[in-house]
């Protein structure tokens, strides 16, 4: 399994302040980010995104797609929500735009935007070999 949304991405995309509202909802209140809670969250949506990118993919994919990162993010603060009961419209919103997105990669409709050399792609076997003169018709490249 990849790790597309990391506690980083997701700190970095909706804000500590946003993180502790959605995750601190037990009981003693601490006014941090319940890392427990939100590592669950981002475990599931990383598991997720996985699901939906395993069939076009080599998975995990491109684990610095900026694409893939962000839909995950999406999912992991919609599973965090959905945990508390307190989803919100806009995670709703958000969570649908990004199963979208990843049914669309999974057809084949749109890629994920993967410009790093960290991918999965497997090497051609069926490469031109170059030589040096013309080869023998035997194969031992003598004439």
């Amino acid at each position: 399994m990849g790790s597309y949304a990391t506690i980083e991405a997701m700190i970095t995309r909706f804000g500590n302040e946003d993180l502790v509202e959605i995750t601190d909802t037990e009981v003693p209140y601490t006014g941090e980010i319940n890392i427990s809670k939100l590592q669950a969250a981002i475990s599931s949506a990383n598991a997720e995104v996985d699901a939906y990118l395993s069939k076009q993919l080599h998975v995990p994919t491109v684990l610095s797609s900026p694409f893939v990162q962000m839909m995950a993010c999406d999912v992991a603060r919609y599973h965090v929500a959905l945990g508390n009961a307190r989803v919100s419209e806009r995670d709703e919103k958000r969570y649908e735009l990004a199963v979208k997105n990843l049914k669309m990669v999974n057809e084949g409709k749109i890629g994920i935007g993967a410009g790093t050399a960290e991918t999965n792609v497997q090497p051609s076997i069926n490469l031109a070999q170059m030589t040096n003169g013309r080869p023998s018709v035997f194969g031992n490249s003598q004439y």
